[in-house]
């Protein structure tokens, strides 16, 4: 009854946010899903593939660098709106376009906006909520997001047959409505004080606002946790975008159509829809390091299982109701992990940030997903191109464990220079 009760206290900026998630989430789970395997078809090797996925992230590193300062100097609200309106132009681009270049390009663009939006809206969700709410917070915009996700695959394997051109039409659609809720709803929460402090500094020389670069190499936690984030960005980014083809290479005995992964990721979404927000509430009360540990264990156990089983299908010729019972309960477990994971982060970035540099900070802490995500492609790709998926989710899945390990260490580092961050809901100064 109390996690409904925070629940019914949080913002209004959070709710509108949950609603946009959830309508993003079905548009773009419809598409994900079947994302690389359309790419397939098009380009002349799976090395390709992850070339084009590797684009985006590359790319974003410019949004990144721009979003979260451009945040804290002119708000949250106008960054997030030019971004979701970018990106519903270029799900459009996707539908009259039907080369590699133009692959390429589309990709970039969608990287950049994607890039530019995070840490505006996740300093929003910071500036809104007290920070012994934050987890909770950021859990409940992770249930938004998997409600769609646990319905847009499923949605998505029905229209896939008839039209691939439908699903990117309703994705562009779904992000530029978000685009419209989000600027006729959602209140500017960026403190008037700094904004306009950060208005005037700007109007003498520039800004003395730093760069999430100068941030970085400055905080030295900081530093050490994105460092550490890469690997968990790479198994994130492969496991949502490459492993629909390691089953495509492995589980030859079964039809194309019959490919676990749109099942296995509306599985994914239930489980979050259903148990984020007590898990969430139940890590709020826990050291930061030891919830990380345990999320980044569980995690990285399920990436070496999803390595390895399906070779082991297809070697048993196993049937496929066989196969999908299994790897649901292995994905649950991984599921359990990111759900431990994924909100935590946000928290201790928010948590360690100067209020005045919330924006900076989340844009700083992208970083790791812009360097996951565009080395593991092309990592994968080239594996894969190798039959060597199972090489590749195994290392994923040992980095993930040691990343747990760092984690934890990070935490005690905090603990001994004297700043309060033994519990998520803490409030840190910066480092």
């Amino acid at each position: 009854m109390n996690s409904f009760k925070q629940l019914k206290d949080m913002d209004r900026n959070v709710w509108i946010r949950f609603v946009g998630e959830a309508i993003n989430g079905i548009a773009f789970m419809m598409l994900m899903p079947f994302f690389a395997l359309y790419l397939k078809d098009k380009v002349d090797s799976l090395w390709l593939v992850g070339v084009v996925m590797a684009v985006a992230p590359v790319a974003s590193v410019f949004g990144t660098l721009l979003g979260g300062k451009l945040a804290d100097l002119y708000g949250r609200k106008p960054i997030m709106v030019i971004s979701m309106l970018g990106n519903s132009i270029v799900m459009l681009g996707f539908v009259f376009f039907d080369t590699f270049i133009a692959f390429i390009f589309l990709s970039a663009f969608l990287g950049f906006f994607n890039s530019l939006f995070h840490p505006a809206a996740s300093a929003m969700v910071a500036d809104v909520t007290a920070p012994d709410k934050r987890t909770e917070a950021f859990g409940l915009l992770r249930l938004g997001h998997n409600l769609g996700a646990a319905i847009g695959p499923l949605i998505g394997a029905s229209i896939i047959v008839f039209s691939k051109a439908i699903i990117f039409l309703i994705a562009a659609g779904s992000v530029f409505l978000y685009a419209i809720m989000v600027a006729l709803f959602i209140y500017e929460s960026l403190p008037k004080r700094d904004r306009d402090e950060s208005l005037d500094e700007a109007n003498q020389e520039k800004e003395d606002l730093p760069s999430p670069l100068q941030v970085l190499f400055r905080d030295k936690v900081l530093l050490i946790f994105v460092m550490t984030g890469v690997v968990i960005s790479m198994s994130f980014s492969q496991t949502e975008g490459m492993l629909p083809l390691h089953f495509d290479a492995e589980l030859q005995h079964i039809p194309v159509e019959k490919n676990p992964f749109p099942y296995l990721m509306a599985f994914n979404g239930l489980l979050v829809v259903l148990f984020q927000f007590p898990i969430s509430s139940w890590a709020g009360t826990r050291k930061i390091g030891s919830v990380m540990l345990l999320g980044a264990f569980l995690f990285g156990l399920g990436q070496i299982a999803i390595g390895w089983l399906p070779s082991l299908f297809y070697d048993q010729q196993s049937e496929y109701l066989t196969i999908m019972i299994i790897l649901l309960l292995v994905y649950g477990i991984y599921t359990l992990g990111e759900m431990l994971i994924s909100p935590v982060q946000m928290t201790f970035i928010s948590n360690i940030a100067p209020d005045h540099l919330r924006g900076t900070y989340m844009g700083a802490s992208g970083l790791q997903w812009i360097l996951g995500g565009a080395v593991g492609p092309l990592i994968s790709g080239y594996l894969l191109d190798r039959s060597l998926g199972n090489v590749m989710f195994t290392t994923l899945g040992i980095g993930c464990m040691a990343a747990g390990v760092v984690y934890l260490m990070i935490d005690r580092m905090i603990s001994r220079s004297q700043k309060p961050s033994i519990k998520m809901g803490t409030k840190e100064e910066t480092v």
